[in-house]
């Protein structure tokens, strides 16, 4: 292998300083400054590796992921010089892939190529790409080396190299074929942690909500100065998705609830009766992001974001009766919006999910949302107990 400049400070050159140490403090300092001075040598920590002997502090050019399977460029002034996998070991980026030299079967014919390491520990997991062929590889114990072959049969090989872990709640019939679901299952094998692998989630709700709604803007002045409405309730139902975020414990928890509230008033003046109902049929839209304990059976979680309510029905109605000559007389005198017909607010919530079998789960969940009052809008707020099925 041809030679590389590198300005980085090895162990090697170190142990090379020790024996024209005679004073043990001049020694001490120098250790100490070491891996401080590093830095200044190093412009990064790119490395090449041939067998032992490892270089860093090298400019190594990052391709595309079919290229990187194939060579590696180092960057040098006068061009670059690559790099092919029967001439390193492996290489890798700064804060970036890790890549290693292995023998593989492309086409049915033994190749050496570069594959991307993605999890590291007992079991390596490696991926390869190039040329829209993509596949997985295991490798555990340094003496077994085996490919996880496609989407349809994918999950043999790995109950198969993982059978001395004692899984629970299915993870690997949940996992997916996909680099990021492949590499939260073997890095929960190598850190020996059982929890459940996120997965989408969707299905029903039904409930019930109360809903608080301020006197409209306008409403409590002149004649009717103590005009209060008592809060309503009302069954509600729904659909909600819940979407993990990439292969973790968050995920964005989305829906349509439907409910009906109605909402009545009365005030007594000196010249008339009046006498205020509202009606309201809202679907409303949450958007929050939700953290889940990842225990295996019972699951707390916790959820807030932002809210929209679109307003089926808004009409606010207010009736005037006066009594003239032994008769009671009922007038219309205002039909109006009660606000807008499209809310937004904040929305938050807890509640206890617990999973029936590796797909399907019961939660139950107490929310709160609120719209916030504005110049032309009342406040309103909805307090919700929903139960929700999820297949």
């Amino acid at each position: 292998m041809k030679s590389l400049y590198c300005d980085t400070i090895t162990a090697y050159q170190i142990s090379e300083f020790r024996p024209k140490m005679k004073n043990t403090k001049i020694r001490q300092i120098i250790l100490i400054l070491l891996p401080l001075a590093q830095p200044v040598y190093s412009q990064n920590n790119n490395y090449i590796q041939a067998d032992s002997v490892m270089t860093i502090g090298i400019d190594l050019i990052k391709g595309l992921p079919n290229q990187n399977s194939q060579f590696v460029a180092v960057k040098r002034k006068a061009g670059e010089i690559r790099y092919l996998p029967y001439q390193l070991t492996g290489y890798g980026f700064r804060g970036g892939p890790e890549y290693v030299s292995r023998s593989i079967i492309v086409n049915g014919q033994p190749e050496r190529v570069f594959l991307e390491r993605i999890s590291k520990g007992r079991i390596n997991l490696y991926y390869y790409t190039e040329k829209g062929l993509k596949t997985y590889f295991l490798e555990k114990d340094s003496t077994v080396f085996a490919e996880i072959p496609d989407r349809y049969d994918f999950r043999a090989p790995i109950l198969e190299h993982t059978s001395d872990f004692n899984w629970k709640a299915s993870q690997v019939q949940l996992a997916r074929y996909h680099r990021n679901s492949l590499k939260k299952l073997i890095s929960m094998y190598n850190k020996g942690i059982n929890r459940p692998l996120p997965f989408p989630r969707f299905g029903v709700a039904a409930g019930y909500s109360v809903m608080n709604l301020a006197v409209p803007v306008g409403l409590n002045v002149g004649e009717a100065p103590f005009l209060s409405f008592s809060p309503a309730s009302s069954p509600q139902v729904g659909i909600f998705a819940d979407l993990p975020v990439l292969v973790s414990d968050f995920s964005v928890n989305t829906g349509v609830y439907l409910s009906k509230h109605g909402f009545s008033a009365n005030s007594v003046t000196s010249m008339a009766d009046i006498d205020v109902v509202v009606n309201l049929i809202s679907a409303r839209l949450p958007v929050l992001l939700r953290y889940t304990v990842p225990t295996l059976t019972w699951r707390p979680f916790i959820n807030a974001g932002g809210i929209g309510s679109w307003h089926l029905k808004y009409k606010r109605e207010i009736y005037e009766s006066t009594i003239r000559e032994n008769s009671i007389i009922i007038n219309e005198v205002e039909s109006s919006s009660v606000s807008s017909r499209v809310r937004f607010g904040y929305s938050a919530g807890a509640g206890m999910q617990y999973n029936l079998n590796n797909r399907n789960a019961a939660s139950l969940e107490v929310r709160y949302s609120q719209f916030p009052a504005t110049l032309r809008e009342s406040d309103m707020s909805f307090t919700e107990v929903l139960l929700s099925y999820s297949f």
